[in-house]
């Protein structure tokens, strides 16, 4: 059909969608704002329902380089560090569904999709953005920070301050939630033994949950811990340097499990939840 289909937005969403448009014989043109594509973010878990397209690009054995398949998921208590439920992952789920559960860097993720994107047919434009759009009954007038442009079909995938759902359908900000998510990663041989770990833990608790799981093939372990908290001034900003006291203090009354793998990481970001 050759639909010209333009992306707001060069982020998994947005190499996603253009490499998908791109297979699917569309002419597919990425729109990102930032210059250069930069090593941001922290873990990210795919399970076989997301594996499963990526098999069929043929990104399957890219995704195995970097990511872990982790053996079983486990739930359990942040008090006193009951086992609450457990779910075998690996060999089991890939097996029951046709493809596996990984866990992997979100740069990793994201670098995989840019060279599959740029290797296909798609354009990807940095230091370009699509300021205002137009839809007519023939096509979308865009105006972008280079000049002006029109396409078939528009896809606004530009995040969570999205500029293009902003202005489609007028629905004011993002809300804050109260919530706030402390994440880290940590080399796993920089770990105490004890605190190692090849498998996904989700830890539950009043107010509050963590997760840990491997990335890069296991080499990082990622922790991230949702509690509420005083919001920073300025929010809009994902990546904030944490104070890691008071996250501390939020879970002294937590298991000494917990405890230990939340003073054992370093350095904490702060990303608050919207």
């Amino acid at each position: 059909m050759n639909l010209k289909v333009a992306i707001a937005g060069g982020g998994i969403g947005g190499l996603a969608a253009a490499l998908a448009a791109s297979r699917g014989g569309c002419l597919a043109s990425v729109f990102e704002k930032t210059s250069v594509f930069t090593e941001t973010g922290a873990g990210v878990q795919l399970g076989p329902n997301v594996t499963r397209i990526f098999d069929s690009w043929g990104l399957l054995d890219s995704l195995h380089k970097v990511a872990t398949a982790p053996e079983r998921l486990k739930v359990r208590s942040a008090a006193d560090a009951s086992l609450l439920g457990e779910l075998l992952l690996g060999s089991t789920i890939a097996a029951r569904y046709g493809a596996p559960y990984l866990t992997l860097h979100r740069a990793d993720l994201h670098s995989i999709l840019l060279n599959a994107a740029r290797q296909s047919a798609a354009v990807v434009q940095v230091d370009c953005n699509i300021q205002t759009f137009q839809q007519t009954a023939q096509a979308v007038l865009l105006q972008t920070s280079q000049g002006q442009m029109d396409a078939d079909v528009l896809v606004g995938a530009d995040g969570l301050w999205s500029n293009t759902r902003h202005q489609l359908l007028n629905d004011g900000l993002p809300r804050r939630t109260g919530h706030l998510a402390y994440r880290a990663l940590v080399k796993q041989t920089d770990l105490p033994l004890a605190l190692r770990s090849q498998n996904i833990t989700a830890w539950l608790g009043p107010n509050m949950h963590a997760i840990q799981y491997p990335v890069r093939g296991a080499d990082l372990l990622n922790v991230v811990v949702f509690t509420h908290g005083v919001v920073p001034d300025d929010f809009q900003n994902w990546n904030h340097a944490a104070n890691a006291a008071h996250l501390k203090a939020d879970f002294q009354g937590s298991c000494s499990e917990l405890q230990d793998l939340l003073n054992a990481v370093p350095d904490w970001r702060l990303w608050v939840m919207h």
